[in-house]
């Protein structure tokens, strides 16, 4: 009991330290869910409250979470987002490898981010990942994001995009039976053909939006607008009062002032095919000194050009020309960036599913290594046991032999038979038996075995070859003893891993290194 108390009192503040830490990071993350839950509800209150939580104390799951909190909450209320850096923690930390919902959640967050920051290219991808992600194809986040998605689409002239993801998008609306979603995407999907200058269906979506009741008032309104246009792009000069008569009651519905300057390059236009020519200059002059958007000026500048000329302004229809031409440079470029973002999407669907690709190579690739590592191991093992074994067996034969062999006659001849006959009893010939019968040829190790073979067993003819041509070489030496065991060529070329023909030259040389005694004892012929 008195270790114990000790064992406490040592370790005991250490372990108290413990559950504080991790009863703080289960209420951290308690109170990210609770904020999680009301975010949609209202966004303003949850950045209220996600600013009361230390950001620089949030580790893992929990600054993951955070991130997409904060970046949602940010784009809610469109406060502005400087850097994707935040966005991507929670990229970084749920990745894209499974579905669910945090991580589709966590690219859905870095394409608001983009979106907020105007980078089309970049919001694409995210939110494709995001498509990609959602199990619940049903909720309004996944709704969202699709809408989103044809946003960025019609954004970059992918028109064909855009009215593909508004047809999905439709059809899950439908399935939720919203039906004031499923007008908004009706209109979202009007724009797309009418940017794809498909008038015809636009226009029928248009006309059928006017008298739709589930579409709200600004939108509804914004239809009278593309009719306009529709309008000017079909009939031109033919269109001229029922043109202006739909960019009347656009202009008439529309409170907002910036909303006003589509309506009145369109309506400058209407007037220029009428004739009156000055209202018809203050009109465009006013939408293009308002409009940020590179349409409308080019609409506004195109239609000073007319007037100024029917005018006989020529200066001014000059200057109006070089506008158009830098404005028309200017979305030329934005059309040409839609194929570069057609090609950084596929590049980077192409990175990912390599990234996956070689992570699952090498995760393979290293279980095979290891098991052939085992495998090769334990071969090692049993072959090193079975040599240690054979070299201990060997050794004391070979010492037995020798002891024979010293025993024997000095004479060459009865040298050279003893030394046969023992070689014959020896494992090298039984082993020479063996491959030839299984037909196949000589392993290294098997050749060791019987090149070292005939240097024990004939030690002395060896010597004594070594005194009379110091020149003689090991392939000599295996060539003379093969032959004088009565060895056929292909045994013997196998043993000295060389060619018949090689053989025969080596035999050539031999002759002029040792006597024609020797050479005609050792070889009968």
């Amino acid at each position: 009991m008195h270790y114990f108390w000790r064992y406490m009192r040592k370790y005991g503040i250490i372990i108290s330290v413990m559950f504080v830490l991790a009863g703080c990071g289960r209420t951290e993350m308690n109170r990210l869910r609770s904020i999680e839950k009301n975010l949609d509800d209202n966004p303003a209150e949850a950045g209220v409250r996600l600013d009361s939580i230390d950001y620089a104390s949030l580790k893992g799951k929990s600054l993951a979470l955070y991130s997409i909190l904060r970046t949602q909450s940010d784009y809610y209320c469109g406060r502005p987002v400087l850097s994707d850096s935040l966005a991507r923690v929670s990229t970084d930390y749920w990745g894209s490898r499974k579905k669910g919902h945090y991580p589709a959640m966590s690219w859905l967050s870095l394409g608001y981010a983009y979106s907020n920051m105007k980078k089309d290219p970049e919001a694409i991808y995210a939110l494709l990942k995001a498509k990609e992600l959602f199990t619940d194809t049903l909720s309004f986040k996944y709704l969202g994001a699709l809408d989103l998605l044809g946003r960025h689409y019609n954004n970059r002239g992918l028109y064909d995009d855009a009215i593909s993801t508004y047809r999905d998008c439709r059809r899950l609306y439908e399935k939720r039976a919203d039906r004031r979603m499923v007008s908004l995407t009706d209109y979202n999907t009007g724009v797309s053909y009418f940017g794809k200058k498909d008038y015809a269906r636009a226009k029928s979506i248009f006309e059928r939006l006017l008298t739709d009741r589930y579409l709200d008032a600004a939108s509804r309104n914004s239809c009278y607008l593309y009719l306009s246009h529709i309008e000017n792009g079909l009939h031109g000069k033919e269109g001229g009062e029922k043109e202006l008569e739909l960019a009347n009651m656009y202009l008439s519905g529309c409170n907002d002032e910036q909303g006003r300057v589509p309506g009145y390059a369109i309506k400058g236009i209407a007037l220029y095919y009428l004739h009156e020519n000055d209202s018809a200059f203050v009109y465009l002059e006013k939408a293009h000194r308002l409009s940020d958007d590179l349409n409308t000026k080019i609409l506004a500048v195109k239609g000073l050009e007319w007037v100024a000329t029917q005018m006989k302004q020529y200066q001014s229809a000059w200057n109006a020309e070089i506008l158009n031409k830098q404005y028309q440079e200017q979305l030329n470029k934005m059309s040409n960036q839609s194929e570069i973002t057609q090609i950084q999407l596929q590049h980077n669907d192409e990175m990912q599913s390599q990234r996956y690709r070689s992570k699952v190579s090498r995760i393979v690739l290293i279980s095979i290594s290891l098991i052939i590592i085992l495998i090769a191991a334990a071969i090692i093992v049993t072959i090193q046991r079975d040599r240690n074994r054979e070299a201990y067996y060997i050794k004391k034969y070979d010492d037995l032999v020798q002891k024979k062999m010293e025993e024997k006659a000095q004479s060459k001849d009865n040298h050279l038979t003893e030394a046969c006959n023992a070689f014959r009893t020896g494992i090298a010939f039984n082993l020479i038996n063996d491959v030839a019968l299984q037909k196949r040829s000589f392993r290294q190790e098997e050749r060791d075995v019987v090149v070292h073979d005939i240097n024990l067993y004939f030690a002395n003819p060896i010597a004594s070859l070594r005194e009379e041509a110091g020149r003689i070489g090991q392939q000599d030496i295996n060539l003379i003893f093969c032959t004088l065991l009565g060895l056929d060529q292909d045994v013997t070329a196998d043993i000295m891993c060389t060619s018949r023909s090689n053989m025969r030259s080596i035999k050539s040389r031999l002759k002029s290194k040792i006597s024609a005694e020797s050479f005609s004892l050792y070889f009968k012929e």
